[in-house]
């Protein structure tokens, strides 16, 4: 006995569970990311990061505190690439449960179309093949945990089984899904697939199930707080290199020097040349220096995005002095070279284009995957800048490490409306809201679908408590029975001995 709008009601709400229950188990993936409110956590790193350059600020001269800022940046930036790492992780193992379920969706369906087959066949004469039913039932719950799928019976018993609208199982014959892999899905990756239709390649519209929570995590969730993270440490680099490309340290840029971002050529106009920090109309002082730290020669270049392009910026830097030169890379790095003995610095940018450009930056990348530390700087801490002044003999002037360190407290982010400090906890709140929203969800979907299940019972199910008191009654009418039969079995004996 069965109530077909309860097991339609049931397999709505089962298909919920299954979504509510992944996504439960990706949030606790990702809370565990993020390690708050430890202090080896990303707001961890960027307090004792500041902490190092406020104590820069104070003794800007000091080899040891310059090397302990170098310290704190290279465990910031490798914290912001774990955390990184992590997610995308996550993203793999979403997935890979995507790539595992579909063979197991598949064999269900396998087993619907097989066993309306044996159904029509056991019903052939009429009679109701009450076990097949049953099996079939219980795989349909099963499927409908993992994918939403809706069910219509023929008038011959078979069961046709839809996904979105889309056939799935038709009577005896299945369509079979596969997932194919797509690199338009993310321009990073070249691993995450999308779910077909073997037979004409269509895309199945997965709305609900273990398999949409599994796509959810995977293409939304994660990825946008991969997002956010990102614009996170894209920021910090931003607003840090901007400072300290036009600032010097104890000692000037010599040799040659190679900026540690690209442009796509030489000859395409900056503001569209694949930067990955935007570049305003403005401009750059450059400074060429003796070996006595005297400037021998100085010019401004300007920048206008739409125009000047990087081959621009190189000719520009060649024309005004003999001890130095520019070229563009065959990558599209900008390089520059002073000669022997003689040195070079910069000041005053108005354009951003230092920074975007990684030249003289303290860090290289542009996002959480990329962010690191300028090598120059690890391989020689007296290039950390500290000083807006142009005097290398001006080796107490702590103007640029102040306003680095004020960065702690500037609103950079939303608008202008909030720190870095306050960004990240921002992320971290969210993800907590998140992941008790979906915790209070999955319990709500656990007690709907154990009450489905409870009436659902009610019809069809076998009470062991009533079948045992059956059982009790049948054994004590048996025992009745027996009695009945032994006292008529002594009576005949009596009367036989007798008759004897």
């Amino acid at each position: 006995l069965r109530d077909p709008i309860l097991d339609l009601s049931f397999r709505d709400q089962v298909k919920s569970l299954g979504n509510a229950r992944v996504q439960a188990d990706f949030f606790r993936q990702i809370e565990d990311v993020f390690l708050e409110p430890t202090g080896n956590g990303v707001s961890g790193r960027i307090a004792t990061f500041f902490d190092s350059l406020n104590e820069f600020a104070s003794n800007v001269e000091s080899g040891p505190i310059r090397q302990s800022v170098v310290n704190e940046a290279l465990a910031l930036s490798e914290t912001f690439n774990e955390t990184f790492r992590q997610l995308d992780n996550i993203r793999t193992r979403a997935n890979q449960e995507v790539i595992g379920q579909v063979p197991v969706i598949n064999e269900l369906g396998r087993q619907i179309a097989e066993l309306n087959k044996r159904i029509v066949r056991a019903e052939i004469d009429g009679n109701p093949a009450n076990d097949l039913r049953d099996q079939r039932d219980r795989v349909l719950d099963e499927l409908a945990g993992l994918v939403n799928i809706f069910t219509r019976e023929r008038q011959n018993g078979q069961v046709d089984v839809l996904i979105s609208g889309d056939e799935f199982v038709s009577a005896d014959r299945l369509f079979e899904l596969e997932t194919v892999i797509n690199p338009a899905l993310d321009p990073n990756r070249n691993d995450l697939v999308e779910v077909r239709f073997v037979h004409n390649g269509q895309l199945v519209n997965i709305q609900d199930g273990e398999l949409f929570g599994a796509l959810h995590q995977r293409d939304v969730e994660v990825p946008e707080i991969i997002a956010q993270i990102n614009t996170l440490a894209g920021t910090f680099i931003e607003e840090f290199n901007r400072i300290h490309s036009q600032a010097n340290g104890l000692t000037n840029l010599s040799g040659t020097v190679t900026s540690t971002n690209a442009a796509v050529d030489g000859v395409t106009a900056l503001g569209s040349a694949g930067l990955p920090f935007p570049i305003t109309a403005g401009s750059f002082d450059v400074n060429v220096y003796d070996v006595g730290g005297n400037i021998t020669a100085t010019t401004t270049i300007a920048v206008t995005p739409g125009v000047t392009t990087l081959n621009d910026i190189a000719a520009a830097l060649s024309g005004f002095s003999p001890d130095l030169s520019a070229t563009v890379n065959a990558n599209g790095t900008l390089s520059v070279t002073s000669t022997a003995g003689n040195s070079f610095g910069f000041a005053n940018d108005t354009s951003g284009l230092l920074g975007s450009l990684g030249m003289n930056t303290l860090f290289t990348g542009s996002d959480a995957r990329t962010m690191g530390v300028n090598q120059l700087i690890i391989n020689d801490p007296t290039l950390l800048a500290g000083a807006f002044s142009t005097d290398p003999l001006d080796t107490g002037d702590n103007t640029a490490a102040l306003a680095l360190a004020d960065l702690q407290n500037r609103l950079l982010l939303h608008g202008g409306t909030t720190t870095l400090t306050e960004f990240y906890e921002g992320i971290i709140v969210e993800i907590g809201i998140d992941a008790r929203r979906n915790d209070d969800n999955l319990e709500v979907e656990m007690q709907l679908v154990d009450t489905f299940n409870r009436r659902r019972q009610e019809i069809s199910g076998v009470s062991i408590d009533e079948e045992v008191t059956f059982m009790l009654q049948f054994e004590r009418a048996y025992e009745a029975a027996a009695r009945v039969v032994t006292t008529a079995d002594r009576m005949l004996e009596a009367l036989l001995t007798m008759a004897l």
